[in-house]
């Protein structure tokens, strides 16, 4: 992280990111937990607690959704066993037989919204990831080889867009560095959420320049314990907006992942870049100018 305010460029930041001179502010504290988190964050790291009145809205109206469909499925559930029942002993009352089944469709909400993009460099990624997409099928379990090529993509787009922006911190020129967190891995090893989450934040790590303690260290996930070597990369992630868990309680840490996963992660990393370096852009320009 910086050492020197990026606005004024005298002033010296203290602990919790704010310029002593000049009064710029490079974390924003939370509200609700009191976390100092990245400007870039949309989630809190320390609580979960949206950093937008949007997200805490959508968040909302997420719950809603999720608690009425499972009152609507316990509903059908009940109402279709009782008139299985009764269906059941009207029948077999009768000596006649129901040989017909009736199709149950259960709708499910997809509550990860593809994220636009508007500046050249992602647009160039959103290409090359569908013609990546057409030459792989997005429904098998993803491999090694999958996540490093999608990363490696996200690299190419991404790191002289980093070097224009003038941060202190470039990510490698390789996912293959990454890949190196996972020690022993085999490649051709189906990929879960949790080896893809250490590889990821890696990443991310570098290209938004941000480390651990940037992060809480308690767990909201039921599946990852306190002080568990997935409990930061899975806040950073969430906080973020990288929806890599299988829920908000669970994070699924053994889950295996499909390809066309994978590849939507690498989506959701490209809409946090794309708006992490405009403003690093701008901060860049505006010391240059003074």
């Amino acid at each position: 992280m910086f050492s020197l305010c990026p606005r004024c460029e005298n002033g010296k930041l203290d602990s919790t990111g704010k310029c002593l001179q000049c009064g710029y502010t490079l974390r924003e504290k939370c509200e609700d937990c009191g976390h100092y988190n990245i400007p870039t964050a949309r989630y809190c790291g320390g609580c979960g607690r949206a950093t937008s009145f949007k997200l805490r809205l959508q968040q909302t109206i997420n719950r809603h959704i999720n608690f009425l469909q499972k009152v609507k499925i316990r509903k059908f559930a009940a109402g279709a066993a009782f008139g299985g029942m009764l269906a059941f002993f009207a029948f077999g009352s009768m000596g006649m037989r129901a040989d017909i089944e009736l199709p149950v469709t259960i709708t499910t909400i997809n509550q990860h919204h593809s994220a636009e993009f508007h500046k050249p460099f992602a647009l160039s990624f959103e290409a090359d990831l569908k013609e990546m997409r057409q030459s792989l099928d997005p429904h098998r379990q993803a491999g090694l080889a999958d996540l490093t090529s999608m990363v490696d993509l996200l690299i190419r787009h991404l790191r002289p867009i980093a070097i224009e922006a003038g941060v202190s911190r470039l990510p490698a020129e390789s996912a293959g560095i990454y890949a190196r967190a996972l020690h022993n891995f085999s490649k051709t090893k189906s990929m879960t959420r949790g080896s893809t989450t250490v590889i990821l934040f890696h990443f991310l790590s570098d290209l938004l320049d941000f480390q651990y303690r940037d992060f809480s260290q308690e767990s909201r996930y039921s599946d990852i314990p306190r002080f568990h070597f997935l409990t930061v990369p899975a806040n950073a992630l969430n906080s973020l907006g990288v929806h890599i868990s299988r829920g908000e309680e669970v994070f699924g840490v053994n889950d295996h992942l499909t390809v066309g996963q994978m590849l939507e992660y690498g989506r959701e990393i490209m809409a946090v870049a794309e708006i992490s370096f405009e403003e690093k852009k701008q901060a860049f320009r505006s010391a240059a100018a003074r």
